[in-house]
């Protein structure tokens, strides 16, 4: 049991800088995260995603249903990050999937990652179509 719990721990590449004689490099500085990085990176991806999505939602569904439904996205983001923030304080989990399991078990976390992975490939897509809409457009391919 020791023997699988050192193995957990030892890091794949060994931090040595012995094979540098002339200029080391320092050690790395700990990467901790800041309120105002999260709030930064989290704000940015929000606007990233309503730039490409709020003006195609409104042309489609029309002004006073897009309203609407902007509305309610920001009531259920409300609530969420309500959630999130309740749950978060209560436990050691480190990762958003981790939170969930210590709240719904392990169907939860698998549930969470899952939909990471469905929202990360539908963003993707959408890049694609993006990008392709680009090159054809433009005549560039």
């Amino acid at each position: 049991m020791s023997n699988h719990t050192t193995e957990m721990i030892t890091p794949l590449l060994p931090q040595t800088n012995d094979h540098l004689q002339e200029n080391p490099i320092p050690d790395p500085i700990p990467q901790n995260g800041t309120v105002s990085g999260a709030v930064f990176n989290i704000s940015t991806t929000m606007v990233g995603a309503g730039i490409m999505s709020i003006p195609a939602t409104m042309k489609v569904l029309g002004i006073i249903p897009g309203l609407l439904v902007i509305v309610l996205v920001a009531v259920i983001t409300d609530l969420t990050v309500e959630f999130m923030l309740r749950c978060t304080s209560s436990g050691k989990a480190v990762t958003y999937a981790g939170m969930v399991g210590e709240s719904f078990g392990s169907v939860g976390s698998l549930a969470v990652k899952i939909c990471v992975i469905t929202t990360n490939l539908g963003v993707l897509i959408v890049y694609f179509i993006i990008l392709g809409t680009f090159f054809f457009d433009f005549g560039l391919n």
